[in-house]
């Protein structure tokens, strides 16, 4: 009689401990963890608001220069005398020319073509004071300054084309080759093509 109410009273603890060890069982393992996606932007919406930003550096410095400093506005006397100087003789804008940008490789590369057609549009814009045109030798003889920009890695090894990278921008004067402003901004993208565009070409 003693035998069966052992036997009776230790079936619940026996069901019991072996849900216990089920439990265990199923936390101790992992759960599947989700595949990361790419922390860095794509290079083609990145590169605008770089350019945009370090053209506006470039501009603080260049105002604070004489010969970009902008003219105070004249009064009534002087702007009726303005305007027909005006009529008479328009003067020629200064000119800028936006030169290409190349790689390590002495190459212009896919990354920086983007750079080049960007840095161009933009300076129009922002630089509508003056004549801003793409450096060719047809222009050499009226250009007075040179826009140049630069796109360098700065990851110690560039496996992929994700990364950190930097934009710098030079204003150098033509004819003295001295630098008149300079700027640098880094960003961090995916999808930055440095290899040089004549290894693309096919004959």
């Amino acid at each position: 009689m003693s035998r069966d109410r052992f036997s009776a009273g230790t079936t619940p603890k026996r069901s019991i401990t072996g849900f216990a060890l089920l439990l265990l069982a199923a936390c101790a393992v992992p759960a599947p963890i989700p595949a990361e996606g790419s922390l860095e932007p794509p290079y083609e919406l990145v590169i605008n608001g770089v350019v945009d930003s370090a053209l506006e550096d470039l501009l603080i410095q260049m105002r604070r220069l004489p010969a970009f400093a902008r003219t105070p506005k004249p009064d009534v006397q002087e702007a009726a005398v303005a305007l027909e100087k005006k009529h008479a003789a328009v003067p020629p804008r200064t000119v800028i020319a936006v030169d290409h940008s190349f790689g390590k490789s002495g190459q212009p590369s896919v990354a920086s073509d983007v750079l080049d057609s960007l840095l161009l549009q933009t300076a129009r814009q922002k630089l509508s004071q003056f004549e801003v045109v793409d450096a060719s030798p047809t222009v050499l003889d009226r250009v007075q300054y040179i826009l140049g920009g630069k796109l360098t890695a700065l990851d110690t090894v560039v496996s992929t084309s994700r990364g950190t990278f930097r934009v710098d921008l030079v204003l150098t004067d033509f004819k003295t080759s001295q630098i008149v402003a300079q700027t640098s901004v880094r960003f961090t993208a995916q999808g930055v093509d440095l290899n040089p565009l004549w290894c693309c070409i096919t004959h």
